[in-house]
């Protein structure tokens, strides 16, 4: 009986230590909240496009991993990268990337992301890619 229980011991400590953070969530939540979505830019077609603050926001959920996107540009020569709507987001390790993270929305990679200074920017432009700078 003592082993039983010596037994039953040594799994339920191994059950908890073998535990782990699941590698799915977000390794950052730097993004969380809302952003409003400022400028786009980049490309070869050398896109320069402004937006007034709060015309365009892009709102992150680390607990559903969505972002919402509320866009009310009506001007359709101005690329605004996401219509309005709800977009499931992660992010990705890249260790051979300049960036350590890159941002995946709606299973599309959009590029290296940082926050510097209220200023959320996700940059694609290593592979002639876009710039989207959005503020809190």
């Amino acid at each position: 009986m003592k082993k039983q229980h010596l037994i039953l011991g040594i799994l339920i400590m191994l059950l908890f230590v073998g535990c782990s953070k699941d590698s799915s969530t977000p390794t950052s939540d730097s993004v969380t909240g809302q952003w409003k979505l400022v400028n786009v830019s980049g490309t070869f077609a050398g896109i320069n496009n402004d937006f007034p603050e709060g015309m365009i926001t892009w709102d992150f959920n680390p607990i559903t991993q969505t972002v919402t996107v509320t866009n009310n540009n009506t001007d359709p020569n101005l690329w605004d990268v996401l219509e309005t709507g709800v977009y499931n987001y992660h992010f990705v390790n890249n260790p051979e990337m300049p960036c350590a993270e890159s941002i995946y929305i709606d299973g599309s990679e959009y590029g290296c992301y940082s926050v510097v200074n209220d200023s959320l920017i996700i940059d694609q432009s290593i592979a002639d890619g876009f710039a989207v700078t959005l503020k809190h």
